[in-house]
């Protein structure tokens, strides 16, 4: 059986949701993963995860070396940018093994080795979890000097490896919307040449084979169920992995580890995920997954009804600027009027204008657009962030341009 190991770099206190991580890799015994991180934990760990104490200043060190030019980051997120130079930059710990791979924490792992079989393996030099596009959440490489440097045919790489601005380097610019093709990034006008510009140019050119396959759930799908490592969808269709991304990322989905410890069975609804699968659960399952957010929707509807028809307070609150969401490159413009209230810019639309919500006092509204906006307000008193939420609850938070790197 080939060697595989999957490599993560985690700076800050690990997340609710790790130990779930953590019992999906235990239930992969044949897989070995590579946590570096500035952690310390006081529960252990299963055998096949390795923690390795870690700060941004190793980090900084070992690429530094490593890569023959200065590197110097100051953020964790800067780390992503880095994954497709983790077969190079931790060659050491990685001698023994036939695959390397990078891996997030936000996921949750069925069988890996029902779909990366030694067949899998034997043909392809990189495997991706998606037919479409690249998703560092996990991806596989053959483990050799060709395929570990194989960062180095970006043009751009120096160039990013060095700023403090996060460029999505290891996946595609932040270009995946709207992608039905891995080819489609080709047609993009890309920022930086990404890790898929390079992996599909030099399959062309014959000197590596990749498999971009359709094996990960995403989005609040619901309806999962994990049975001792066997990961379903509906209990029909099996998968490798469960991206947690926009499941943590909406209000209506609980967001706290009620558990001491992770069962071997459970189930993943849309917003709340369970241990028992009995009468009673299912019709919780019923009011969390759709009647509290058609509770939620239906009063923000009247609220904003009210609030920009008869009430019509004007926001005043929010800094101009430029403000991103940084998983996008989607920038929303907040600019004040002659009365020194608020509108609201996206590409070549008009000025919308900004209205605080009646009865949610925290959040404003447009008339054009189906979002609620949430206020951020920071130690300084400054409104320079917001959240974008929509109908079915999932939220991204855009930053004023600035303070994005720093955030």
């Amino acid at each position: 059986m080939k060697k595989i190991s999957l490599i993560n770099c985690y700076i800050g206190e690990f997340p609710w949701f790790f130990k779930f991580f953590l019992k999906s890799c235990e239930f992969n015994p044949t897989v070995d993963f590579f946590i570096f991180t500035d952690n310390v934990l006081d529960y252990e760990v299963p055998n096949n995860v390795k923690i390795i104490p870690f700060s941004l200043a190793d980090f900084n060190i070992l690429a530094t070396q490593k890569l023959g030019f200065t590197i110097d980051i100051n953020k964790g997120y800067k780390l992503c940018d880095f994954k497709p130079a983790y077969g190079w930059l931790f060659s050491d710990y990685l001698q023994e093994y036939d695959f390397w791979g990078m891996t997030d924490i936000d996921v949750i792992y069925g069988r890996i080795r029902e779909f990366m079989t030694d067949e899998v393996l034997d043909e392809y030099d990189l495997i991706c979890v998606r037919h479409d596009f690249l998703t560092a959440s996990c991806m596989l490489f053959r483990n050799n000097e060709y395929m570990n440097s194989l960062f180095k045919k970006s043009k751009d790489y120096e160039m990013v490896f060095m700023s403090h601005k996060n460029y999505a380097f290891d996946e595609n610019n932040f270009e995946c919307l709207g992608m039905n093709d891995k080819y489609d990034i080709l047609k993009v006008n890309c920022e930086v040449e990404t890790m898929q510009h390079v992996i599909l140019k030099e399959e062309d050119k014959g000197n590596l084979k990749s498999h971009f396959d359709f094996l990960i759930c995403e989005g609040t799908a619901g309806k999962l169920k994990w049975d001792n490592g066997l990961f379903s969808y509906q209990g029909k269709l099996e998968i490798m992995l469960y991206h947690l991304l926009n499941y943590k990322g909406n209000i209506f989905t609980n967001n706290i580890l009620l558990w001491n410890k992770v069962p071997d069975v459970f189930y993943i609804d849309k917003h709340n995920y369970r241990e028992s699968n009995s009468l009673s659960t299912r019709f919780t399952v019923f009011f969390n997954d759709h009647l509290k957010p058609f509770a939620w929707n239906l009063s923000i509807r009247i609220d904003k009804f009210l609030s920009t028809n008869l009430v019509r307070k004007r926001l005043k609150r929010l800094d101009e600027g430029d403000y991103f969401y940084y998983l996008s490159k989607v920038k929303f413009v907040i600019g004040k009027n002659a009365d020194k209230s608020n509108y609201l810019k996206i590409s070549d639309s008009i000025n919308l204008q900004l209205y605080q919500m009646t009865f949610n006092k925290g959040c404003f509204v447009t008339k054009e657009m189906l979002y609620i906006f949430r206020f951020h307000k920071d130690v300084n008193g400054s409104y320079n962030k917001f959240d974008v939420i929509g109908r079915e609850g999932h939220k991204s938070t855009y930053i004023k341009s600035e303070n994005l790197i720093t955030s």
